[in-house]
């Protein structure tokens, strides 16, 4: 049960807080701004893993805080404004690959509480065995950008390793 959380926890994508746009500093303001997000994120997805649920009672509402998390991360990352030469890169192969992997996690809460309503232990089990962990962003672009915290951070199924 513990790897199987673990491996939800990179769910969590990008994270953090952003502090405005990054339109008059280019590429390597943007790049310094979401990486600092991505630090915020893997430090999140760090103290998470120091406080695992000690039972199955206690999925659901760890697996929203997860979910949440990646939802405000995610916001954070949308908000800055990338330059417009690569605007268009970084929408397809980064930001709305990683709203996807936001919308599997809300997929996924939605199931386990399904599970937990029902007092489906099994399923619930089931559920924290197999979280989702398809990588949608283009790991290699993010790369080859520049990206590193953001890398670890969005690539849910180690491909970057």
């Amino acid at each position: 049960m513990r790897r199987a959380l673990v491996l939800l926890l990179l769910v969590t994508a990008c994270g953090g807080s952003s502090s405005g746009s990054s339109a008059s500093s280019g590429k390597a303001g943007y790049l310094k701004q979401a990486e600092m997000i991505c630090t915020t994120a893997n430090a999140d997805t760090a103290a998470a893993k120091k406080a695992l649920p000690a039972d199955v009672a206690a999925v659901p509402a760890y697996v929203h805080k997860l979910v949440d998390v990646a939802r405000k991360d995610v916001t954070d990352l949308s908000a800055l404004t990338p330059p417009k030469a690569d605007a268009a890169a970084l929408q397809t192969k980064v930001l709305a690959p990683l709203k996807a992997q936001l919308a599997d996690g809300d997929a996924f809460a939605a199931k386990v509480d399904a599970a937990a309503a029902a007092k489906d232990n099994t399923a619930l089990t089931a559920l924290i065995l197999h979280p989702p962990t398809q990588t949608r962003v283009d790991v290699a672009f993010m790369k080859s950008y520049g990206f590193k915290q953001c890398v670890t951070a969005a690539d849910t199924g180690g491909t970057a390793k």
